[in-house]
């Protein structure tokens, strides 16, 4: 988006989307407020004053595909935030998907999840998620892969796990063993569930400085997929949404996940009721992550973490121009 008018009618298009005889929920109304405040730097009597426009109007506006996708994130993260589902809502989103030429595993998601029951909606979604896996995956030592298609470390890759507890103060290493300690989490080990899926996801957390929280999983997930975004970082932040948002699966014990709800159904929410983002500072947080993921200069979510183990923390940030992230609205969810 080049200009005021695009970004405008970007916004109203999402408000358009939203309402569904009620103009949109108050937890979607504060999340795209967000949007519009903290990504696009509208004004605030500007986005007040902002009347919506059709989805066919905004289709003949956007012609631009990456912008087209965005567009679709975010109206699929602001259908998440409807509580409870509608199905109003999904087809809204499903035709202007088709409108703008777009579809894709994570609109079959939002579906599953209004005609499904949390077990199925939970294997549909894993099954579709598991071809992303590897390019999500801590990339070290010699590319080897299990008959289940997955990247194999061997026990040098565990033992320098257990090292970082003794790297200097500040290294990323070492920042990293603190992240486990103070979250009262084990170090992966070869017993874990898909280990190098977790210490890159984490060594992400301690670059960017998100704890996790359920705010900061879903700023997390953000974060990537504004600093690069491809197909697996959409999925794994719609997987954030999923578990934290709408609450349909959690992360499991014997298996990586596991679906949660009442009787088979999904569990829509917080207390059933309402999802992460009516927390105080989520979404102004979760438009903040995309301003900052935004502004790196390269891709680091997916690069040889241990190789930089001893570096210091602080000087990685500077190299991938990772700046300070919005305070005193969710502290719990920051280390900076």
């Amino acid at each position: 988006m080049q200009n005021n008018l695009d970004c405008e009618i970007f916004i109203a298009g999402l408000k358009d989307l939203i309402d569904c005889g009620d103009y949109g929920t108050k937890e979607q109304l504060s999340v795209l407020k967000a949007f519009a405040l903290g990504i696009f730097n509208m004004p605030l009597e500007s986005y007040n004053n902002l009347q919506p426009i059709s989805q066919q109007t905004l289709g003949k506006a956007v012609v631009e595909p990456l912008t087209r996708r965005r567009y679709i994130q975010f109206a699929i993260m602001l259908e998440l935030c409807r509580h409870p589902k509608s199905h109003l809502q999904l087809s809204k989103l499903e035709a202007s998907a088709e409108l703008l030429g777009l579809g894709g595993d994570a609109l079959t998601v939002c579906r599953t999840m209004v005609d499904s029951s949390a077990l199925e909606a939970t294997t549909d979604y894993i099954r579709r998620y598991e071809q992303y896996f590897l390019a999500l995956q801590e990339k070290h030592g010699v590319e080897t892969f299990n008959h289940e298609g997955s990247r194999q470390y061997d026990e040098s890759f565990f033992k320098t796990l257990d090292a970082f507890s003794s790297m200097s103060d500040g290294s990323l290493g070492k920042e990293f063993f603190n992240f486990y300690e103070r979250n009262g989490m084990r170090l992966p080990s070869r017993t874990s569930i898909n280990p190098g899926y977790y210490v890159c996801h984490d060594m992400n957390h301690v670059i960017t400085g998100y704890e996790p929280t359920g705010i900061g999983e879903i700023c997390l997930g953000a974060f990537k997929l504004s600093m690069n975004d491809c197909d697996a970082n959409w999925m794994a932040s719609m997987t954030n949404f999923l578990i934290h948002e709408a609450g349909v699966f959690k992360p499991g014990h014997s298996a990586q996940y596991e679906p949660v709800g009442a009787n088979g159904d999904p569990f829509d929410g917080l207390d059933g009721k309402r999802g992460v983002m009516t927390l105080k500072g989520a979404p102004e947080m979760l438009a903040d992550a995309f301003a900052r993921g935004s502004k790196c200069n390269r891709d680091f979510s997916t690069i040889d973490h241990i190789e930089m183990a001893t570096i210091p923390l602080k000087e990685l940030r500077e190299e991938f121009n990772v700046t300070p992230p919005l305070m005193n609205v969710a502290d719990a969810s920051i280390r900076w």
